[in-house]
């Protein structure tokens, strides 16, 4: 080959070379450009919430509600020898899977926030019936219902139970109360039978708006002494209870108990000239079960 027509094109060969390096370089940021894109986005897309878990759930999740009613009779008041019947609501839930604890006509309205290995605690409510002045306590003062709110604890085994309430009366007698008990239960399944011991306790605010008598008011009534009451164990006795499962949403369950005034509360007069110191209770409910499925929180 001539040696001008070599020179020719290796001049047209750098020439041409020289003319491709921009678009080269051009491509080569548009693939940048493109890639740092891609990476944001995927960015965004990975800092997105996660979709939120909807109420509803799947149907084998849910709630087992039991509700019934309970007719009980008790003393009209504490240290009243008259028993009254007094109608109970009840309401409690599990959720679908969890077996059906334990429990006795006695115990006040909690519910557990904390449940481990068999011990359960939380918080726990109650009522006393207002004290009038029928029953032979003319002229003595009156103690109007009275709400009673606190805590529970109780350890649970598979047939022994103990079980703990401390309850402060924000009205009526305004005192701080306290329940304790255990059971022994069993049975086969279809019918469960319980027995165990009660022991109550009472401050001097809940003695003296019951079982205390002033020179007045035993004056006025004309039967009682006075009398000054104070606090410490007032009750002690026990409690037996008897279920029976008719279908495995139904039952019904009987139960009788008798506590006696001790202490300071069992010397009033209340009790010994007007009412009684054995204090029985005996109540029937029927409660039923149902479930909603299908959502969860």
């Amino acid at each position: 080959m001539p040696r001008a027509h070599a020179a020719m094109i290796g001049l047209l060969a750098c020439v041409g070379l020289a003319g491709a390096a921009p678009f080269a370089h051009a491509d080569e940021q548009r693939a940048q450009g493109s890639s740092a894109q891609d990476i944001q986005a995927q960015d965004l897309r990975m800092q997105e919430p996660p979709a939120r878990t909807p109420i509803f759930a799947s149907a084998d999740q849910g709630w087992i509600v039991t509700v019934g009613v309970m007719g009980a009779l008790t003393p009209s008041f504490p240290g009243s020898g008259t028993l009254r019947p007094y109608p109970f609501p009840s309401i409690s839930f599990r959720r679908i899977g969890e077996p059906e604890l334990f429990s006795t006509p006695d115990d006040g309205f909690g519910f557990a926030i904390l449940d481990y290995n068999g011990f359960r605690a939380g918080p726990v409510a109650n009522f006393v019936f207002k004290r009038g002045q029928r029953d032979g306590l003319a002229g003595v003062h009156t103690v109007e219902l009275t709400h009673e709110i606190g805590g529970f604890a109780e350890y649970q085994g598979e047939h022994f139970r103990t079980r703990a309430e401390l309850r402060q009366g924000i009205d009526g007698h305004k005192g701080f109360v306290a329940s304790l008990g255990a059971d022994l239960y069993g049975g086969d399944g279809r019918a469960t039978l319980s027995i165990g011991p009660r022991l109550s306790l009472g401050d001097n605010r809940y003695a003296n708006a019951y079982f205390s008598v002033t020179p007045f008011e035993s004056l006025a009534n004309g039967r009682i002494e006075p009398y000054e009451a104070n606090g410490g164990f007032t009750a002690a006795g026990g409690l037996a209870t008897f279920r029976y499962n008719f279908t495995k949403d139904t039952n019904a369950t009987i139960y009788g108990g008798l506590q006696r005034l001790t202490g300071s509360v069992g010397a009033s007069p209340i009790p010994n000239e007007i009412g009684s110191r054995n204090q029985f209770t005996a109540g029937l409910s029927i409660a039923r079960s149902f479930e909603l499925r299908g959502f969860s929180w």
